[in-house]
């Protein structure tokens, strides 16, 4: 993914299902500015991007899921999160932005990653 991010691994609580085994934390604008654009996204990867509640498609070669998520709280990197939204296979270029006004950050995910984990809005994921 370009230069080194910090890697988290996010799981679901209800199910302990892991939803991204290595997924990167896009701290630095210049990283949540440029997102997927240009990189390539693992099977059991992922790109969290913090501080984030709308996203757009453009340049994106891939479909993607997307799921926006609420801080909880935070217990050094541990952190806890509630899905407030879910969007499965949103296509490359979408015209419009993507946003949650509820959500605080946003999860890139593989596309088919949502329906594998049955993942909907209140649900709950913490990361290590």
């Amino acid at each position: 993914m370009g230069r080194e991010m910090r890697r988290i691994r996010v799981q679901a609580l209800k199910n302990q299902a892991v939803i991204a085994d290595k997924c990167h934390v896009a701290e630095c604008f210049i990283d949540r500015l440029r997102g997927l654009i240009g990189r390539r996204l693992e099977p059991d990867g992922g790109l969290l991007l913090p501080k984030c509640s709308s996203i757009h498609m453009w340049f994106m070669k891939f479909p993607i899921d997307v799921v926006f998520v609420k801080v909880l709280n935070t217990d050094n990197d541990n952190v806890r999160y509630m899905v407030t939204s879910v969007h499965a296979s949103v296509k490359p270029w979408k015209a419009l932005p993507l946003s949650d006004w509820k959500a605080t950050d946003t999860l890139e995910l593989p596309e088919g990653t949502v329906a594998r984990s049955a993942l909907i809005a209140g649900d709950e994921l913490c990361t290590s």
